[in-house]
């Protein structure tokens, strides 16, 4: 075992200096690339594929193409790409090859697409005969149909779509009956290899069978359809799931097992025990991995900096060795079943069938692009390229409450945040302490979200002007520290905030979700995903904690010394962004205050200014929801741009603050966003921030929507919570 870490490890470091980083625009060109030369080779997806035989365009070859197809509409969401797999199924009528009782995993591949157009657009013809086919075998006791491990990669992700949309347990239990199956009986003991943690591909190479070599016969693409298809269950399958935890084990000890093997050049071998029979450069099995521990990565499971340097030097490896400068891609190993089935394999040979080849490759660039380098951020405002101002087609309160608004609040849940629970739950409340300071009177709360779960809590801090007659406006953020470090921190000036008259109720942002890539596995996404009835990849850290704001919202308006018309959400940076989403749902709030809350946040997604779609969902992916990385090559798509959030307040009051220091934020991009957001406000009879030119430094504007920029830096100060709450006075009609 120590040997094993040690070679891992020595892998791991050459590899590191080896290689280039991967390129963002670089990833999505190579992709665009070897799938144009596909689509112009086959403009027809019905069209039968003839090799030694004719075949039909629903054959396992092409689904895994349409599998990679649907990857790259992930993050690169053009209409050709959705037309083209729209077509495809209606040549075959949405039915799998050989119709609805087959029981054949290579047959119901194609139903992984289909679900998946399905979801796009929910036609019942897209889902009827593969949802037939997969219930004739949920309703029967037999369990040995995938006796070749390809077969998990065909047909497992179907029924794990299939249980997802249904909530239908019993797609779930015959998933797995099938795996544990395949597993540990086909070939008597199973095609899996408990010890080694890798598969042989069907009962013809367990032993006693050897390479030439004398191991095990491990063929690299049977193995790297098992990973995909633990990856593209894991992706969907609820967290209460019984045998979730024993896929993600499987899943963690293959990668173990798949990364000491990686050649030099990159690639994995066909053979992956024996260099020596067949080996050499391969394109599937390579591509595979190199989309499994990606994903990996990409959702916390694998540590970036051990695993991206060997996802670097393969996907370099496969982009620059692979792909022909016309898009075809060299280095394909043929239909087959083991090593030696395909050969020879070089860069210029076409494999028998070149879709499926694609699709990994398109699988693979899928989530290589979302945790490689993004274009650097533009700061020069003369490069900010031409943006055409957008403005609110407004008629009427009436059209704007029952319509507009409902219809803009869910295309920001679609995305950029992912949607918030449906569901309330119950909320429990403990005073942990009370006291009388110096400075006003300071309780300490526990939140507790769960009877059962004491993790899935909230600490709360309240604070509270001394002797103060009424009811109190009250302040509600996070802070980006401990409790108790909050109390003393700078950006939270207390003895300020209650000597004027407000409270402030703040929290630590971690107990909510730690900020983190596998922050969600700990934090009330998963602890609460059932009680909530919502799966940690339906939302977001951002959804979460704007959702904790709404918690502490529940508890402030039961407390009778709170004024709870007059509760203010407040956020600095990516707090400045949770608190904005949660002031455009929660109507509680009664002013909202973004203080240089930038992408994501108040500025203007569409400007080429400052951090980006890109940039942000590289380095925080784990904060927004999964459509959102769409936009990073082309944010002008998005449907959306942040001046509609800020409209989504109206028409309560809006603060939106920025910092000369920040031009990270965009400062022009967040007045811009506040200018035009305020039709919305006029609407109401309000005035808006009502200026066309940027106040200068520290010379707020603006009337129920108020902007600033100061001097400094990227930071809560003083000043800014003193013009906060001198809005807040004239909003409240306070002295």
């Amino acid at each position: 075992m120590r040997k094993k870490s040690l070679l891992f490890i020595l892998v791991i470091a050459t590899t590191a200096t080896a290689f280039a980083q991967p390129q963002q625009q670089d990833v999505l060109r190579a992709m665009r690339l070897a799938n144009t030369y596909f689509m112009t080779k086959w403009p027809d997806p019905g069209t039968q594929i003839v090799t030694n035989i004719a075949r039909p365009s629903n054959i396992w070859t092409r689904a895994v193409y349409y599998e990679g197809l649907m990857a790259l509409y992930s993050i690169d969401p053009k209409k050709a790409y959705l037309d083209y797999a729209i077509d495809w199924g209606n040549k075959h009528n949405w039915t799998p090859r050989n119709g609805v009782t087959n029981r054949n995993a290579d047959d119901q591949c194609a139903g992984q697409t289909w679900i998946d157009l399905y979801k796009l657009d929910p036609q019942p013809n897209r889902i009827t005969a593969i949802k037939a086919s997969i219930d004739n075998m949920v309703h029967s006791d037999k369990a040995d149909d995938w006796h070749w491990v390809d077969a998990i990669q065909m047909a497992m992700p179907v029924f794990t779509r299939l249980g997802v949309e249904y909530h239908d347990t019993s797609y779930f239990r015959k998933m797995y009956d099938l795996y544990h199956y395949t597993k540990t009986v086909h070939g008597t003991h199973g095609l899996y290899n408990p010890e080694e943690h890798l598969w042989w591909r069907d009962k013809d190479f367990v032993p006693p069978y050897k390479e030439p070599n004398g191991q095990n016969c491990y063929w690299s693409r049977g193995n790297g359809w098992v990973l995909a298809a633990l990856v593209r269950v894991l992706s969907m399958l609820p967290l209460d799931n019984p045998h979730r935890a024993e896929y993600l084990q499987d899943y963690k000890d293959m990668v173990s097992a798949i990364v000491p093997l990686q050649r030099t050049d990159g690639y994995w071998n066909c053979s992956l025990h024996d260099s020596t029979h067949f080996g050499g450069k391969e394109l599937s099995g390579t591509a595979l991995f190199t989309y499994g521990i990606s994903w990996g990565i990409r959702n916390g499971f694998l540590d970036k900096k051990q695993y991206y340097p060997i996802v670097a030097k393969a996907w370099t490896a496969l982009a620059a060795e692979s792909l022909h400068p016309n898009g075809m891609l060299g280095w394909v190993q043929g239909t087959g079943k083991e090593p030696k089935d395909g050969q020879p394999v070089t860069y210029d040979k076409i494999p028998d069938f070149e879709d499926y080849g694609l699709g990994c490759f398109l699988l693979a660039g899928s989530e290589v692009y979302q945790i490689c380098t993004p274009p650097a951020a533009n700061l020069d405002e003369s490069k900010v390229p031409p943006y055409e101002e957008p403005k609110l087609d407004l008629t009427t309160i009436k059209n704007w409450e029952a319509v507009q608004r409902p219809a803009m609040l869910h295309s920001f849940a679609k995305n950029v945040y992912g949607r918030l629970p449906a569901n309330s739950i119950p909320l429990r409340v403990q005073a942990t302490a009370t006291q009388s300071t110096d400075i006003g009177i300071k309780k300490e709360l526990t939140l507790y979200f769960s009877a059962t779960d004491t993790a899935a809590r909230l600490h709360l801090v309240l604070w509270l002007p001394k002797n103060k007659k009424g009811k109190v406006p009250v302040f509600v953020g996070y802070s980006f520290t401990p409790n108790a470090q909050t109390e003393t921190s700078a950006q939270w000036p207390l003895k300020t905030i209650l000597d004027h008259g407000y409270g402030v109720a703040y929290a630590w942002y971690w107990d909510i979700e730690p900020d983190r890539p596998d922050g969600w596995q700990t934090g009330i996404r998963t602890r609460l995903a059932d009680k909530l009835a919502i799966q940690p990849w339906e939302w977001s850290a951002m959804g979460a904690w704007a959702w904790g704001l709404s918690r502490i919202a529940d508890y402030l308006v039961t407390n009778p010394a709170v004024d709870r018309n007059q509760l203010i959400v407040i956020g600095h940076s990516r707090l400045g962004k949770a608190a904005v989403w949660a002031g455009a749902n929660d109507q509680r709030f009664a002013l909202v205050v973004s203080n240089e809350s930038g992408e994501g946040g108040a500025a203007l997604g569409k400007r080429d200014y400052g951090e980006t779609i890109a940039i942000i969902n590289d380095k925080f992916p784990w904060w927004f929801g999964a459509n959102y990385k769409q936009f990073g090559n082309d944010p002008a798509a998005m449907p959306t741009d942040q001046f509609e959030l800020l409209a989504l307040i109206a028409p309560r009051p809006l603060y939106v603050a920025s910092a000369v220091g920040d031009q990270w934020s965009d400062p022009k991009g967040e007045f811009l966003s506040a200018r035009l957001a305020g039709p919305v406000w006029h609407l109401y009879k309000k005035k808006g921030l009502e200026t066309d030119s940027m106040p200068s430094l520290e010379h707020p504007a603006g009337e129920t929507i108020r902007y600033h920029i100061r001097n400094g830096k990227h930071d809560l100060t003083l000043y800014d919570w003193q013009e906060y709450m001198n809005f807040a006075d004239k909003q409240f009609g306070r002295k």
